[in-house]
């Protein structure tokens, strides 16, 4: 009768052994795995990479001389194509006010078209962030 139960004992320990020790996933639980992997991929918050301060340096600075020279054209009145001139600085200076808001993490306004609600807005959402130029 003993050794009955040692062998029970015994095979109790082995199944605890094989519960426990290590061993390669089955096909069914790769396939479940990898398809959870990739569902749970797209509810995951994917961290947002930090702007190169140099990047956002050079940027305000960029738009601090965009905004002098616009400043500068409106000012003179007998400037030689004056209103292509100022077409192209608007143009370049919301360029790089767009520029600016992905590198500051401001979701872009889809339903607003270029102009000066947009500039006015974007220039706001930067000011309030903490840029300056």
């Amino acid at each position: 009768m003993e050794w009955l139960i040692s062998l029970v004992v015994f095979l109790f320990l082995c199944a605890l052994l094989s519960l426990t020790l290590a061993q390669p996933p089955s096909r069914l639980r790769r396939r479940l795995q990898s398809s959870v992997e990739r569902f749970a991929g797209r509810f995951r918050r994917h961290p947002v990479p930090q702007a190169d301060p140099f990047d956002t340096l050079w940027l305000q600075t960029r738009l601090g001389h965009l905004a002098g020279e616009i400043r500068r054209i409106e000012s003179a009145p007998g400037i030689y194509a004056r209103a292509h001139r100022l077409r192209a600085l608007e143009g370049a200076y919301d360029d790089l006010l767009d520029e600016a808001c992905r590198l500051a993490g401001i979701p872009g306004e889809a339903d607003l078209k270029r102009g000066e609600e947009k500039r006015w807005l974007e220039e706001q959402e930067l000011a309030s962030r903490g840029w300056s130029w």
